[in-house]
Order: structure tokens, then C-alpha cells, then sequence
């Protein structure tokens, strides 16, 4: 028996896996002896803050519990004005339990489109905190045919200012 998958999900799988294959080789990587050890400042990444990516972007947030709420101003949109007038947006994600929690969190912006992170905060040797992330986004297409290009990946390093 052979599984009915639709063509959209095939194609999207494949490019989330190639997305992905190209981020890991591309990324910045941490080495063994910059990741956590016991002589840290830090003890525990804590995502409450404010963080700032490569691009200039800034995430405003707070985590309470598992529950993770803010607002995160983008410094670059997919068209102009698709993130709005002051490209600004709430987020409300999850954050895990533990020293170095993954962490997720969602906008939408007012144009409709919607942004998705996934990632782990990490503690480097010197304390310092950052959020490695994973991100999609996903334009409104007009219709059906349109729909192609209507995804993005790529990936992003927050730093805590």
C-alpha cells in the first residue's frame, strides 16, 4: 500500500529538507568549546529580553512560564508595506523547560502574511546568550497558481542586547 501524499506537500517537503540541508552547511556554527560549560557566567539562557539578529531585526520579549508573548520589529519585509506602517508585530510562542530551552514563536503581519521561528537558545563560553532559529514565511497568493513562491526559509542568529 502506497501512502496518497498531494503534490503540494511532496514539493513542500522536499524544500523545507533542502532548506534546511543548505542552512546547516551555511550557518554560523558554535564549536564543542564555545558551547556550555561549567565555568559560565550565564547558568541558564533566559529568553525574557531583548535580542537582535543579524539583519537588524529586534525581538521584544517576555516568557512566562511556557508561554512566550512580545513584539518583534522586522527590518526587512518580503514587499514594501506588507509588515505594516512600523513593520512592527506581536508575537506569542512556547519555550521548553531546561538550561538551553528550544523556543518557537509566530507574527502575522498586516498584510496578512504569517513568520514562524524554531530554534534553541544557547549560552556561549563567554555567557553570552543567543537564539539560533529556523524561520518560515508565508505570503498570501492571490490564488492557487500563484502559490509557489508564496514560501520562504532561512534561518536567523539573535543576540541578547
Amino acid at each position: 500500500m502506497t501512502p496518497c501524499v498531494p503534490p503540494f506537500w511532496t514539493k513542500m517537503s522536499s524544500l523545507m529538507w533542502c532548506s534546511l540541508f543548505v542552512t546547516l552547511i551555511t550557518s554560523r556554527t558554535v564549536s564543542a568549546n564555545e558551547s556550555s560549560t561549567l565555568d559560565m557566567k550565564v547558568t541558564s539562557c533566559n529568553i525574557t529580553g531583548v535580542w537582535r539578529n543579524e539583519l537588524g531585526s529586534t525581538l521584544r520579549v517576555k516568557a512566562e512560564g511556557s508561554e512566550v508573548r512580545g513584539v518583534y520589529q522586522t527590518a526587512v519585509e518580503s514587499t514594501r508595506g506588507a509588515a505594516g506602517l512600523h513593520r512592527t508585530a506581536r508575537i506569542i510562542g512556547i519555550v521548553g523547560n531546561g538550561t538551553q530551552p528550544a523556543v518557537s514563536f509566530s507574527v502575522l503581519w498586516k498584510k496578512g502574511s504569517c513568520s514562524a521561528w524554531l530554534g534553541q537558545c544557547f549560552i556561549l563560553r563567554d555567557g553570552e546568550q543567543v537564539l539560533k532559529t529556523f524561520w518560515m514565511l508565508r505570503s498570501v497568493a492571490d490564488n492557487l497558481a500563484d502559490d509557489w513562491g508564496s514560501t520562504r526559509l532561512g534561518d536567523d542568529l539573535f543576540f541578547k542586547t
